[in-house]
């Protein structure tokens, strides 16, 4: 783009040019007395610090010496540990999906939850939280676009832009000890930059095409599911110019635009286990006679292991002839169907970059995604999703002289989720989605949904009804402004991130009510589907209304970093950072925490032994429940008057913080990197150094506190009937609080380190040899503060659960705290090698231990007062990892002029394999027997009897006979994922034909083979003891057993 720099060097010949946008740049020294030398294509990275010596020979002035530039060269000026994923990589080699965030998966470090590139594709965008770096989180990562926030800070998981690969030139990943100019998050830092024009315009256009009838057909799947997916686009890049008038040397003003979609008819086989005609029919004759279902009211088995009609609940008998007959024998379940869900994205992009002189440039891009899908279709009740999401950031660059340079950026970036439009009954189950419509006449508690409810029954595939679903309104607004100044040896830089979040968003809680069946309780026949047709449910959840949140934070970081060339060989990266990260809020007031030492026990509400209602006028209904600020906005009063002027609401104001939780002062962040040139010829190089990271609490700790009492009212009630679920009386039931959080709640705080050593070798090869570490403290987690001690229920049989509660007159209590570890140490290593013709190779190995006790942020424990009783592997690291990616042009008759020479030459290979130790997972028993008065939303773990916990063979994966239910009143010994599922390993490959048109035109076929052999990696093993399925490689609903077949992508490209 013709853009020019100059700086001079000081007394040790040392000199920076900063901030300069990614390309290929010529570099010249001259001083008097010595020949002028160049160093021609010397590359810029995004995010590198690129070290270029040139050696001056005694001469003229006028005499030149050129050089070409190394194409391989070890970073000597940072400690961070960092990796560049090249366009090369992003254009050529395969995604499954053409998702980006699959690349991660080449470097060191990444440990990956999916089983498919392709399914990163779908629900709410790009999901990225299916992975992991260095031992953190799969939510905390940050997501850069040419320097703009990209990150959906309330699930913290996904993109708000889908880039798709071709509008990428490259990006680097940080992973440890990077400088203290990037903060906000505690993870990884991903930096991607977009193409650019140039001064000659470039083109492409392009369409991927995949049919299931050049398709594999899946583990266990009779048939091969339709498939229809298109995804094509373009992209134009140049100069903008008006000939002889402006820009005439198209140096100034380019332009980079596109547009790409995806049109996807995915179908789905899916495999569940489905009640019997003979269970529909009472008839459990079936089974042995030691499980026969006993009458519950006198404990005798019914005769024949048959329950009478006159026995059943009319209205549960219902609910379970929703379920469609069985139409399969084999296993993994009863019942086999197809789903197609349709799904459609539209990607639009502009970027200008204006060179307005030679000290002011303006960099300005806009991204626009459109995503619709149908949603749900293995439930119920079907919607439409419908998700347009942007980003629009523009950059300044100021450069008032060679050793000062000043970048202020301006970010717009969010996204909008549609959920109420297409609301209707799956066909594959009902025709009515309401009660009514299909004969069910039980009363409800609240009347605030005429709609089917859930029926969870144990040994069953659960079917879901998802109430009236939410809209999102998530706006995120950065301003940054980055100052680098050279002084001497030194490279300063300061500068600050301040950030404003505004997020309206509906949170719906279960309206349409939820009962679950299992074999615990006092109601119980010991078996969970005669317990649904007799309609004796463990316990049943229903909220009385919907409420929306306008969710607010802002966020202020400053930091300073120097970059001290401290001798020829020597540069020490010193930084320090500061964050104030003020707690989400609802600007309505609407969010309510309980707090204990706001718990009164002389007004807590009398709770009756028999059923767990509330004697009314017994107590203080909202005891230990409070609201931040002083009082409600004029906006809240407006939106709910029937609750903001109730007194007893009122009351629940103590001049707490808005969103109810203390801002943590304490986020100093100091960062620490060295590089030493052990040769000090650039070809060897230590590094290392330490960094303190900090992350936002993820914002769905707050999100669903609309929820709470007294907004909402949510009850569960335990051991009741399908009939009368609320026992026939007009009473009350204690409430369940899903949100609440602790007052003094920490911001997450990641401690990395790292030593390694990097060492060119011949040709351009680069090996990189690592230990990386990093620890975690005050991780957020959710835990039942009203949780009952061990064995409290089998100490009071008879009594309800609600009536031994701690906290009298609630039920669950879950609170998020902040109080949650890890630990990970790991050997990476990497070698990168460079071919000529564009090839190229990238290995990446990684050993790890990584082991935490909170392994999400909404993680539950087994036992809420035992944190340290879930210490174990984390859920989302893998041991061991090993990852080949290559691109290799074949090296004949690439110019080739006899017929049999231009078919066969122009050939390129290219692929992915990833060979990695398998994930740990959870085995669980059903029901309660701890007897701590547990619901559905946390399982117990079972006893290990004996060691020898593996299966006799490939499908039956876990020994049945080594794992047992604890005794009553006890937690099984069985720690927190402690078995592991069996290797993983994938192989990808493309081949690829380049056909010249013209001199400046080509065309490019691809033939893209995703799992190449076809060979099966089991992600799926049904993990209930006591389940039939038990151990056993099974799909659970929609969720495969295995990863997918082989599938073959073929694609047409055309650049000019």
């Amino acid at each position: 783009t013709h853009l020019t720099r100059s700086a001079p060097s000081n007394d040790n010949g040392n000199y920076v040019i900063s901030n300069l946008p990614i390309g290929f740049y010529d570099v010249s020294a001259a001083a008097p007395g010595f020949k002028k030398a160049t160093l021609t294509r010397v590359e810029v990275t995004v995010d590198s610090q690129v070290p270029v010596n040139i050696k001056l020979d005694v001469g003229s002035l006028n005499e030149t010496v050129t050089v070409q530039a190394d194409v391989a060269r070890v970073e000597t000026s940072s400690g961070a540990v960092s990796s560049l994923i090249t366009g090369t990589q992003a254009s050529q080699i395969q995604l499954n999906g053409r998702n980006f965030p699959q690349l991660l998966q080449l470097l060191p470090g990444v440990s990956t939850t999916f089983a498919s590139g392709f399914s990163l594709f779908g629900g709410y965008g790009v999901n990225n939280s299916a992975q992991s770096i260095n031992g953190s989180r799969t939510d905390t990562f940050s997501w850069n676009l040419d320097g703009a926030d990209n990150k959906d800070n309330g699930g913290g998981g996904n993109n708000f832009i889908n880039i798709n690969p071709d509008a990428l030139a490259e990006f680097r990943v940080l992973t440890a000890n990077y400088g203290a100019e990037y903060g906000q998050n505690a993870g990884a830092v991903v930096n991607m930059a977009v193409k650019s024009g140039t001064t000659d315009f470039h083109g492409l256009a392009y369409e991927y095409f995949r049919n299931d009838a050049i398709q594999a057909r899946a583990f266990n799947a009779p048939t091969i599911p339709e498939l229809r997916y298109n995804n094509f686009g373009w992209n134009l890049g140049g100069p903008i110019f008006i000939p002889k008038v402006f820009n005439k040397d198209r140096s100034k003003l380019f332009f980079f635009i596109g547009e790409d979609f995806k049109r996807l008819r995915q179908g789905a086989g899916n495999t569940w286990t489905v009640p019997t005609a003979a269970q529909r029919n009472g008839d459990f004759s079936a089974l042995p006679v030691s499980q026969w279902p006993k009458n519950p009211t006198t404990g005798a088995v019914y005769p024949n292991g048959i329950v009478p009609q006159s026995a059943w609940s009319p209205n549960s008998a219902k609910l379970l002839d929703l379920y469609p007959v069985p139409n399969f024998t084999g296993s993994g379940g009863n019942l086999v169907f197809n789903t197609v869900q349709p799904l459609n994205t539209n990607e639009y992009l502009f970027k200008v970059d204006y060179n307005i002189s030679s000290k002011n440039q303006i960099d300005v891009h806009y991204f626009r995604d459109y995503y619709t899908s149908t949603q749900n279709l293995t439930q119920l009740i079907l919607y439409d999703r419908n998700i347009p999401g942007t980003n629009f950031s523009t950059q300044w660059t100021f450069v008032p002289n060679p050793t000062t340079v000043n970048v202020a950026q301006f970010t717009f970036t969010g996204n909008v989720i549609f959920e109420r439009s297409g609301i209707g009954p799956n066909p594959i189950f009902i025709s009515n989605i309401t009660r009514a419509g299909n004969g069910i006449t039980y009363p409800t508690l609240y009347n605030a949904s005429p709609d089917l409810p859930t029926i969870q029954v144990a040994g069953l595939t659960s079917l879901t009804s998802t109430a009236l679903n939410f809209n999102n309104f998530n706006r995120i607004f950065d301003w940054k402004d980055d100052l680098s100044k050279i002084i001497g040896n030194h490279t300063l830089k300061t500068g600050i991130l301040i950030m404003r979040s505004r997020k309206n968003q509906d949170n719906v809680p279960p309206i349409n009510g939820t009962f679950v069946f299992n074999t615990s309780g006092p109601n119980s026949s010991g078996n969970a589907v005669a317990n649904a047709l007799l309609g004796n449910f463990n316990n049943y959840t229903e909220a009385s209304t919907l409420r929306q949140g306008w969710y607010r934070f802002s966020q202020v970081e400053p930091y300073i970093q120097d970059d001290w060339k401290a001798t020829s060989r020597l540069t020490l990266n010193l930084g320090f950072r500061w964050a104030y990260m003020q707690p989400q809020y609802s600007a309505l007031g609407n969010t309510t925490a309980f707090l204990p030492q706001y718990f009164n026990p002389a007004q807590a509400v009398r709770v009756l032994p028999s059923n767990g209602a509330i004697v009314p006028n017994s107590g203080n209904i909202n005891n230990g429940l409070v609201l931040g600020g002083e009082g409600f906005p004029p906006q809240a009063q407006l939106r709910f008057p029937d609750i903001t002027y109730d007194p007893t609401v009122i009351a629940l104001f103590h001049n707490l913080p808005k969103g109810t939780a203390n801002t943590d002062w304490a986020t100093w962040q100091p960062r620490f990197g060295f590089a030493y040139d052990l040769t000090g010829k650039q070809s060897t190089v230590l590094r290392g150094g330490f960094g303190v990271f900090y992350e936002r609490v993820e914002g769905n700790f707050i999100f669903s506190a609309v929820n709470n009492p007294p907004f909402i009212q949510q009850q569960t009630i335990y051991y009741g009937n399908v009939e009368n679920p609320g026992g026939g009386t007009l009473q009350n039931f204690p409430n369940t609080i899903n949100n609440s959080h602790y007052l003094d709640m920490k911001v997450p705080r990641v401690l990395n380190w790292s030593m390694g050593i990097e060492q060119k070798l011949s040709g351009s090869s680069i090996l990189t040899v690592s230990y990386v570490g990093s620890s975690a403290a005050n991780l957020s987690y959710q835990d039942n503060i009203n949780q009952l001690p061990v064995g409290t229920l089998q100490a009071h049989p008879g009594v309800n659960v609600a009536a031994l509660r701690p906290y009298v007159g609630y039920a669950e209590i879950y609170e998020y705290n902040t109080g949650g570890n890890f630990i990970y140490n790991s050997l990476q290593v990497q070698l990168r090698k460079q071919f000529h013709q564009g090839g190229l190779l990238n290995v990446a190995y990684t050993w790890s231990s990584a082991r935490t006790d909170a392994n999400a942020y909404n993680y539950q424990p087994m036992d809420s007062y035992n944190l340290r009783g879930d210490w174990g592997p984390s859920s989302y690291n893998r041991k061991q990892i090993l990852s080949v990616s290559y691109v290799y042009p074949l090296p004949f008759w690439l110019n080739g002029q006899t017929w049999y020479q231009k078919v066969l030459g122009g050939w390129q290979i290219s692929g992915v394999t990833v060979i990695q130790s398998g994930l740990p997972f959870n085995t669980i028993v059903q029901g309660d027997p701890a007897g701590i008065g547990i619901s559905a939303n946390l399982n117990e773990r079972p006893v290990l009897l004996n060691t020898n916990w593996r299966g006799p063979s490939r499908t039956q994966y876990l020994n049945p006979a080594a794992f047992g239910v604890p005794a009553p009143g006890t937690f099984g010994n069985l720690g927190a994922y402690a078995l592991y599922y069996p290797l993983f390993n994938n192989w990808d490959v493309a081949v690829t034909k380049s056909f010249p048109i013209t001199e400046r035109v080509s065309a490019r076929f691809r033939a893209e083979m995703f799992n190449f052999p076809n060979h099966l990696s089991y992600v799926n093993i049904s993990n209930t003891v006591g389940s039939a399925n038990f151990g056993q490689i099974t799909g659970s609903g929609s969720t495969p057993a295995a990863t997918d077949p082989r599938t073959i992508q073929l694609a047409l490209r055309l650049n000019f």
